[in-house]
């Protein structure tokens, strides 16, 4: 059985570089907060 290949900058493989990786970590950041936000606004 072939051993998962690792990228020798660290990067997960549904990304092409850190800058990409950062844009998705700030984005469902911030989905979250809206979500959080819309959520409290319904239930008030």
């Amino acid at each position: 059985m072939n051993a998962p290949e690792t990228r020798p900058d660290g990067l997960p493989p549904f990304v092409r570089s850190w800058r990409q990786l950062y844009g998705l970590v700030i984005a469902s950041l911030v989905a979250v907060i809206a979500f959080l936000a819309w959520f409290t606004a319904y239930f008030q």
